[in-house]
């Protein structure tokens, strides 16, 4: 995240991903937000590429789905 008020900061998380590698960044608040309305300790990602909006969900049985557009990295 690159922001003139706040700074620059980046955070990694750990990952089960088996595809071609990819850069996205994402709004850390929205992120935030949804993952404050999970309640496990893990979620799935459905990405399809940098570009195009990411697919939330705690797992295949969760009733609840979270859409997050990416932003420009």
């Amino acid at each position: 995240m690159t922001s003139p008020e706040n700074g620059t900061a980046a955070e990694e998380v750990a990952a089960v991903y088996d595809s071609e590698a990819m850069e996205i960044g994402f709004n850390a608040r929205y992120l935030s937000d949804i993952l404050g309305q999970v309640d496990g300790d893990s979620v799935e990602l459905h990405l399809a590429d940098a570009n195009a909006p990411t697919l939330i969900r705690e797992s295949e049985k969760s009733p609840a789905l979270y859409v997050l557009m990416p932003m420009r990295v």
